[in-house]
């Protein structure tokens, strides 16, 4: 059953191990996470507890190479740096944006987690340079021992979130190879005519999958641009005009298997999170 913001399927965390991270100053290092492409630098994490289940989270990028810290970022849809959040069930999910890198070289982000649990943290930058990277981290918020696994559902064409429905169509997704999903924005049953930008594209979607905890974070354009240029981190939507219920969403999963997925949109001013669960098949 899906409901705002929240899937449930029963994976439990691979890898993952619940850590003393939610006293204050709590360090920890990040593992890439961003298939396909080489890792070019290193993260820390330090974790300042605010409040029940707020944290303040400061991280930290250094070159690979030299190990100085990075001071520079380009803007990827006017953030230096995206922080995306799910917990180990992948029932909850989270995007944040600290904005600037400070002037030590961190960038700083308050995180309110929703209910106890270990999370996988997944910092997404450019480093000017370097390319996107991508970091996670492992993060125990109050974790109680012995957490259970979530019943698993089956995958689903359409999800919602209040009055918006999903309909997406994920036939076409294949391992290793750029597939191309149509996704349609429903309003009560009929295309949604208030959408609008967030974060300057029509949509977002954030895969991870649910054995390796791989990562993507692709954009949406809509459904008419399909001859335009494209890419998981490109739009060819024109910002002055209105953003359309049809879209289609370019992504290359690494591997086959089951990919929890968030599609996050702006509705009448308030950015909608709709989950699904989806099957990647293996690659001809």
């Amino acid at each position: 059953m899906f409901i705002k913001h929240f899937l449930t399927f029963g994976v439990a965390a691979i890898g993952t191990a619940a850590m003393p991270s939610s006293a204050s100053n709590a360090s920890l290092k990040g593992a890439f996470a961003l298939s396909g492409a080489t890792e070019k630098v290193t993260a820390e994490l330090s974790i300042e507890k605010t409040g029940p289940l707020s944290r303040e989270l400061l991280i930290t990028f250094a070159d690979k190479t030299t190990g100085k810290r990075i001071a520079y970022f380009d803007e990827e849809l006017a953030q230096e740096l995206h922080v995306l959040a799910t917990d180990s069930n992948f029932s909850s999910f989270l995007h944040e944006h600290p904005g600037k890198v400070g002037l030590d070289g961190r960038f700083r982000v308050a995180m309110k987690f929703p209910k106890p649990g270990v999370y996988h943290v997944f910092a997404d930058a450019v480093p000017t340079g370097l390319g996107q990277q991508v970091v996670r981290f492992d993060v125990s918020v109050d974790a109680p021992a012995g957490m259970e696994a979530a019943q698993p559902v089956p995958a689903a064409k359409e999800g919602t979130d209040g009055p918006y429905t999903v309909q997406l169509d994920q036939s076409g997704l294949q391992a290793g190879k750029e597939s191309m999903l149509n996704l349609t924005v429903l309003k009560n049953g009929k295309p949604a005519q208030d959408l609008g930008l967030y974060l300057g594209v029509p949509a977002h979607a954030v895969f991870v999958g649910t054995d390796d905890l791989a990562y993507v974070h692709a954009h949406a354009m809509p459904a008419d641009a399909a001859k335009a240029a494209h890419g998981s981190h490109g739009s060819a939507h024109d910002p002055a005009g209105p953003v359309s219920a049809q879209m289609m969403l370019h992504a290359k999963p690494p591997h086959a298997g089951t990919y929890a997925l968030w599609i996050q949109f702006m509705a009448n001013g308030e950015i909608r999170t709709v989950p699904f669960v989806v099957n990647v098949a293996q690659g001809s």
